[in-house]
C-alpha cells in the first residue's frame, strides 16, 4: 500500500465522514424548506465557518471529530482504515497506542506495541477490533526479534529461523494486501468479514510471537545467571575453549533446536501448529546439520558462533601426550557441550562426538579425508539398517529433518571414520607389535638381555642416583639388545626403548600417575607435609623397631588415599625422603620412544604406569639377587660350612637360615604372583580383548583396564598393603647388608669358644639382633596376610591367591604374635 494511496483514500473518506457530519446536524437544528437542500449542499464544504476544501483543513477537522458520533456504516469504515495501518506497525487515528503501561519505547517496540480503541466507538465493532489488534502486536514484537536476532553475533541457526520467520512475514503483509484490496473495490467488505480473513492468521502469529518471547526470556535468564558468576568467562577461556561472544548457549544453536523440536512435541493435538513448527525446525537445522556434516566427514568444526554440539580446547594439543603424564587429550579435546544438544541428536550424540574425533586424528596424521561418494552412503543406508529405537523418530521429527536421512548419515559416518582409524593403529601402526614389546621390557618378559645388562651396568647403578652416567648406561643396553643370541635381537623396535634415571622414589612416582581430583591432590599434599616429621623419625630408626607398630585397623581402600600416608611412612628402596639418596638400581627406569597416534593408546600417563610396574619388579628381583646372594655365601663359605661345635652358636645360625629362607620364599612366591597370576594372566586378557574390538575406544578402555587392573593387584594402589610391603621388602634388605658383620660375628664366636678371646662380640648381643630381624619380619608378614584377607574381600578376590601362596600351611597363621 502506497502513501499517497493512503493520504487520498483516507481524505476522501474524511470528506465523506465529514459531509454526513454536517448533514446529521443541519437537519437537527432547523426544518428543511424547497432552498435549503442546496444550502446544505453548500455547507457540507464547511465547518465551523471554516472552507474545508483544503487537505489540511479536511485532516484538522477530521482529527477533532469523535468517531462515536458517526453512523455506524463510517464508523466500520474508518476502523477498517486504521486497522490496516495498525497491522503494520503505522499508529491509527482512532487506535492509538497504550501508553499508560509505563514501559519505555524500546522496551514496547521489543515485547510489541500494545493498542487501544477510541472508547467512543460502536461497541460490537470495538469488540471485534479488540479482538484484530493482537495481531499488530505480534507483528511489531516478530518484527523487533528478527531484526534484533539477524545480527551476526546470534550465529547462523538465528539467522536462519529468522529467515524463515521473515517468509512467513512476507506472506503476513501480501494478506495486508490483499485485505487493503477487498476493501478498496468491494462494497460488501465488512469488518466481520476482515475478522474471518485474519482470523487463522491470527493463530499462527500469536505462535511465532510465543516462541521469539520464550526466547527472548531464556536470554535475560541465562544473561542473568552469567552475571551471578564472577570470572566465568576467564574460566572458561582458561580451559581453553573458545569464547567467540557472550551470547549464552540456551538461545543459540542447540538451544533454539531445542526449544523448536520441544514445542513441536508438545503440539500433537494441534496440526496447524505442528507443521508451522515443523517448517520453522527445518529452515533453522539446516546450518546446523551443515555443521554436523562437516564435523562427522571431515573432523573439522566450522562454528565461527559456538553453536555446535561439540567443543574444542585449542590449548590441549597431541604434543602434551608425549610429556605429561596426566594428559587428557583424548578426553578434553574435543567435549560434548552440556544441555545444548537437540533432543533428536542426543542419541547419537556419543558417536557424532566419536566420528569427528576419529577423523581429526587421522587428519592429524597427515591423512587426506575424502568426501564420501553420494552413491556410497545410498548402499550404505540400505544395508546398514540404522536403529532408531532408541530415539524418538517421530514422522514429525522425520519430516522437519529430511526424511530422518541425518540419522543414516551419522551411523555411516561413524562406521567409516572408526574403521578407518582402527586399521591405522592395528596395520599400519602396529600397535599389538608395540605392546608386545613394551610388555618384553617392561615386564622383563624373556628378559635375559636384561640379566646380561646388569651384569655389565652393575658397577655403575651401585653408585647414588645423581652421579650415574645415563648415557653409559644406555650405550650397555644397546649393546645388549644388539646381541643376535638376545631375545630382544629381533624386536623391530628395540630402538625406542631409553634407559632413564627416576629422580624421585616410587611413592612420589605412584603421585603422578593416580587419577584424584585437584582438591584431593591439594589435601594429599598438606598431609604429606604434616607427616614430614615422622617420615624423618623412621628413617633414622631403619625400620627394624618402630615402637608402636602397626594400626590394625582397615580403611576402606579408594584409589588415590595414599598420597597423604604413604609419603610419610615407607622407607628403605621405597621412601624418597629422610635424607637417604636412592642408589642407581632403585632409580633404574626404561622409557619408550612412541609417535603420534599411538600416543592416544601409548600416551604418557600409560607409560608412567609401565614404568611403575617395571620398578616394582626390578626391585623385587633386586632384593631376590641380594637374598641368593646370602644362600651363596652360606653356601660356599666355611666359616658358615665348618661344624661349630657350640650348641648356640649352631642353633643361632640354624635361625639364620630359617629366617633367609623364609625371605627368599617370600621374595619369590610375591614375584611368581605378580608376574605369573597378575601381569601374564591380564595380558592374557588384553589379548583376547583386543582380537575381538570393534571401536577405538575399546582399545582406548581395554588398555586402560589392564593397566589399572594390573596396579590394583600388584598393590600399587593401596595405601595399607604398600606400606606393609615396604617394610618387608626393606627388612630384607637390612637383613641382607647385615650379613657381613654376622659373618664376622661369627668368626669371632668360634674364636671365643676356642678359648681365644678376640673380642667383645657377645652370643647374645647377637641372638638378640638376629631377633629383632625375625620379630619383625614376623610381625609384618602375618599383618600383610591379614590386610589381603580384608581386602580380598573389599577390592579383588585376587588377594587370596597371594593369601595361599604365602601362607599355604598356615605357619604364619599359627605362629603368636610378638606385638
Amino acid at each position: 500500500m502506497s502513501g499517497k494511496q493512503n493520504l487520498g483514500s483516507f481524505k476522501s473518506l474524511a470528506r465523506g465522514i465529514i459531509g454526513a457530519s454536517a448533514f446529521v446536524q443541519e437537519s437537527k437544528s432547523s426544518k428543511a424548506s424547497p432552498a435549503e437542500p442546496v444550502k446544505r449542499k453548500h455547507r457540507v464544504k464547511s465547518i465551523g465557518g471554516r472552507e474545508a476544501s483544503s487537505p489540511k483543513s479536511f485532516e484538522r477537522a477530521f482529527s477533532e471529530l469523535i468517531i462515536g458520533s458517526l453512523p455506524t456504516q463510517l464508523q466500520e469504515y474508518a476502523i477498517i482504515e486504521d486497522l490496516l495501518f495498525v497491522m503494520m506497525g503505522i499508529e491509527g487515528k482512532y487506535i492509538g497506542v497504550n501508553k499508560a503501561d509505563g514501559l519505555t519505547e524500546e522496551i514496547r517496540y521489543i515485547e510489541g506495541i500494545d493498542y487501544v480503541v477510541d472508547s467512543t466507538l460502536d461497541p460490537s465493532l470495538k469488540d471485534l477490533a479488540e479482538r484484530i489488534l493482537p495481531l499488530a502486536t505480534y507483528y511489531t514484537a516478530i518484527g523487533a526479534f528478527v531484526e534484533t536476532y539477524s545480527e551476526m553475533k546470534y550465529g547462523f541457526v538465528n539467522h536462519a529461523l529468522c529467515g524463515a520467520i521473515r517468509e512467513l512475514l512476507k506472506e503476513y503483509l501480501i494478506l495486508i494486501t490483499q485485505l487493503e484490496h477487498q476493501f478498496r473495490t468491494s462494497s460488501s467488505f465488512t469488518l466481520q468479514k476482515f475478522w474471518f480473513y485474519v482470523h487463522p492468521t491470527l493463530h499462527t502469529m500469536s505462535n511465532i510471537h510465543s516462541l521469539v518471547m520464550e526466547i527472548r526470556d531464556n536470554y535475560q535468564e541465562s544473561m542473568e545467571d552469567d552475571d551471578s558468576i564472577n570470572g566465568y568467562d576467564e574460566l572458561l577461556n582458561s580451559d581453553g575453549f573458545s569464547k567467540k561472544n557472550s551470547i549464552p548457549q540456551q538461545v543459540k544453536g542447540g538451544g533454539i533446536l531445542s526449544i523448536l523440536s520441544y514445542r513441536m512435541s508438545q503440539m500433537s493435538g494441534d496440526p496447524d501448529t505442528k507443521k508451522l513448527y515443523v517448517y520453522l525446525l527445518s529452515k533453522a537445522s539446516k546450518p546446523y546439520i551443515s555443521m554436523m556434516h562437516t564435523w562427522i566427514h571431515h573432523g573439522e568444526i566450522r562454528d565461527p558462533y559456538d553453536e555446535f554440539m561439540i567443543q574444542e580446547r585449542k590449548n590441549v594439543k597431541k604434543e602434551h601426550l608425549k610429556e605429561d603424564f596426566n594428559d587428557t587429550y583424548w578426553e578434553m579435546r574435543y567435549t560434548i557441550r552440556e544441555n545444548t544438544v537437540p533432543p533428536f541428536l542426543i542419541p547419537f550424540q556419543k558417536k557424532i562426538l566419536l566420528a569427528g574425533k576419529y577423523l581429526n586424528v587421522i587428519r592429524e596424521c597427515g591423512i587426506a579425508i575424502e568426501e564420501p561418494r553420494k552413491k556410497t552412503i545410498d548402499e550404505s543406508v540400505a544395508e546398514s539398517k540404522a536403529d532408531r529405537t532408541d530415539v524418538n523418530m517421530n514422522s514429525d521429527v522425520l519430516l522437519a529433518m529430511d526424511g530422518g536421512r541425518f540419522v543414516e548419515n551419522i551411523e555411516i559416518a561413524y562406521k567409516r571414520a572408526n574403521r578407518t582409524l582402527l586399521d591405522l593403529l592395528l596395520k599400519d601402526q602396529q600397535l599389538l607389535a608395540r605392546l608386545r614389546s613394551i610388555k618384553r621390557y617392561f615386564f622383563l618378559d624373556q628378559s635375559d638381555f636384561f640379566t646380561h645388562f646388569l651384569d655389565l651396568a652393575w658397577s655403575e647403578l651401585k653408585k647414588p642416583s645423581t652421579q650415574v652416567s645415563i648415557t653409559k648406561l644406555q650405550s650397555l643396553l644397546d649393546l645388549v639388545l644388539r646381541n643376535p643370541s638376545s631375545v630382544a635381537y629381533a624386536d623391530p623396535f628395540k630402538e625406542d626403548v631409553k634407559v632413564e634415571m627416576s629422580s624421585v622414589g616410587l611413592v612420589e612416582q605412584l603421585l603422578r600417575i593416580i587419577n584424584v581430583e585437584p582438591t584431593a591432590m591439594t589435601r594429599g599434599g598438606r598431609a604429606a607435609e604434616d607427616l614430614g616429621g615422622r617420615r624423618g623419625e623412621e628413617s633414622d630408626g631403619e625400620g627394624l623397631d618402630e615402637g608402636g607398630g602397626e594400626r590394625q585397623t582397615y580403611a576402606p581402600s579408594v584409589i588415590g588415599s595414599i598420597i597423604g600416608s604413604i609419603t610419610g611412612t615407607l622407607v628403605g628402596g621405597h621412601s624418597t625422603g629422610g635424607g637417604k639418596q636412592l642408589t642407581g638400581i632403585e632409580a633404574l627406569s626404561l622409557d619408550y620412544v612412541v609417535t603420534f597416534p599411538l600416543s592416544l593408546v601409548i600416551s604418557r600417563k600409560a607409560l608412567t604406569k609401565y614404568q611403575l610396574l617395571f620398578r616394582h619388579l626390578l626391585y623385587l628381583k633386586y632384593v631376590e639377587q641380594l637374598l641368593c646372594n646370602i644362600w651363596t655365601e652360606h653356601f660356599k663359605s666355611f666359616h658358615w660350612r665348618e661344624e661349630s661345635g657350640h650348641p648356640s652358636i649352631t642353633a643361632w645360625k640354624n635361625r639364620m637360615y630359617a629366617l633367609r629362607q623364609r625371605m627368599l620364599v617370600f621374595i619369590q612366591q610375591f614375584s611368581y604372583y605378580v608376574t605369573n597370576e597378575v601381569l601374564e594372566r591380564q595380558w592374557r586378557i588384553l589379548q583376547s580383548n583386543l582380537a575381538k574390538l570393534s571401536t577405538v575406544d575399546q582399545v582406548l578402555e581395554y588398555h586402560t583396564d589392564f593397566l589399572d587392573t594390573c596396579l590394583k593387584e600388584c598393590m600399587l594402589t593401596n595405601a595399607k598393603l604398600l606400606r606393609i610391603f615396604a617394610k618387608l621388602t626393606h627388612t630384607c634388605v637390612l637383613f641382607a647388608n647385615y650379613t657381613e658383620k654376622f659373618r664376622k660375628s661369627l668368626m669371632v664366636l668360634k674364636s671365643q669358644s676356642d678359648g681365644n678371646n678376640s673380642g667383645p662380640v657377645s652370643l647374645e648381643q647377637q641372638e638378640k639382633t638376629l631377633h629383632k630381624f625375625e620379630d619383625n619380619f614376623l610381625y609384618h608378614i602375618k599383618l600383610l596376610i591379614e590386610a589381603l584377607n580384608f581386602y580380598s574381600a573389599t577390592e579383588t578376590v585376587q588377594f587370596l591367591c597371594l593369601v595361599v601362596r604365602l601362607d599355604y600351611n598356615l605357619y604364619y597363621y599359627n605362629q603368636p604374635s610378638k606385638r
